[in-house]
């Protein structure tokens, strides 16, 4: 480990926004943060929701790559030097652990019908996540039972056959917003990832699923109201464009300069998302947070054709309401 460049001391009355909301440190990337003066407050999104730590003068934590977390407040005085360290001994071509593990830690579920999938959703506990596997489309009481939850409860689906629905159920000890929910999807993509990259056929469907519905997510339901708001179409439009490129890569993971390529740029667009455009995108489109919170984490896989649309997109063909400019 070997610390790069200089370290930085931040003030909490003089704090970047970048600091305030999700991010992480990237591949072979550890952060170093040392309480100076004051008390601070972190969070940091685990696999079952937001933890939080207080932490005192004198105070040290490291933070590992791949962990999203946020300065969430403290005393008025607080001060605190954030260092980066490289880990040479992390790849910086591949998923980060802590998110791969996101898949393999998941508990299993099944429910053969529609009343024991009511009744596995009404007694999930706080703080868990599963695998659910059905033998029908549980779409419509997972969405129904995420607008009942207060918020705590959330889904990514995995995978839809003719005999079998598979999805990542996550059931939080506090409400899910949706710049967490964004984030959470972004890492059960890596997590399907370091599946694929290892074989696993079952998770190179999964990872072509979830990105899939991530993508049509951005591109279909918050671009077009946040472009409509007045938010950034240079920023859309490069995205759109990164997108463009992930679809074509993901065809070809088996090369390994196209699989290093995939990897570093799903790393940089994910932290460029976190830290700046979910930001922007919720500022600019309050009034239809709620709206919008449903519809992304209530959505089921999209169809073939709706993938299809998503990428026109990505290629420059943009029409309807994500033409729209500020």
């Amino acid at each position: 480990m070997r610390r790069l460049g200089r370290s930085r001391e931040y003030e909490l009355t003089a704090l970047p926004e970048r600091l305030r909301h999700w991010h992480a440190p990237r591949a072979n990337r550890w952060e170093c943060l040392q309480v100076t003066r004051g008390r601070l407050d972190i969070q940091w999104l685990g696999e079952d929701g937001i933890a939080a730590l207080e932490l005192g003068a004198g105070s040290t934590r490291w933070i590992a790559p791949g962990t999203r977390w946020r300065v969430d407040g403290g005393n008025a005085d607080a001060a605190f030097v954030l260092e980066i360290h490289a880990d040479d001994a992390t790849a910086a071509a591949a998923p980060q652990p802590l998110r791969a593990a996101l898949l393999d830690d998941a508990t299993c579920l099944t429910a053969a019908d529609g009343p024991t999938l009511e009744h596995l959703l009404r007694t999930l506990a706080r703080g868990s996540h599963c695998l659910l596997r059905t033998p029908f489309d549980p779409t419509a009481q997972v969405g129904a039972a995420i607008e009942a939850g207060a918020g705590t409860l959330a889904w990514h689906p995995l995978e839809r056959t003719a005999h079998e629905h598979v999805a990542l159920l996550v059931c939080a000890a506090q409400p899910i917003g949706l710049l967490e929910y964004l984030g959470r999807d972004h890492a059960v993509i890596e997590a399907a990832l370091a599946g694929a990259l290892h074989g696993d056929t079952q998770r190179m469907r999964w990872l072509r699923n979830v990105l899939a519905r991530h993508l049509f997510i951005e591109e279909r339901l918050l671009f077009p109201p946040y472009l409509a708001a007045g938010g950034r179409e240079g920023w859309v439009r490069g995205l759109c464009n990164e997108h463009g490129h992930l679809r074509r890569d993901l065809a070809r993971l088996d090369d390994a300069a196209t699989r290093r390529r995939f990897l570093l740029l799903l790393d940089g667009h994910d932290e460029k998302e976190e830290q700046l455009v979910y930001p922007d995108i919720l500022a600019r489109t309050q009034a239809e947070q709620a709206r919008l919170a449903v519809e992304v984490m209530g959505l089921g896989l999209v169809t073939d054709t709706a993938a299809s649309n998503a990428a026109a997109c990505a290629q420059g063909n943009m029409t309807g309401p994500l033409a729209s400019s500020p």
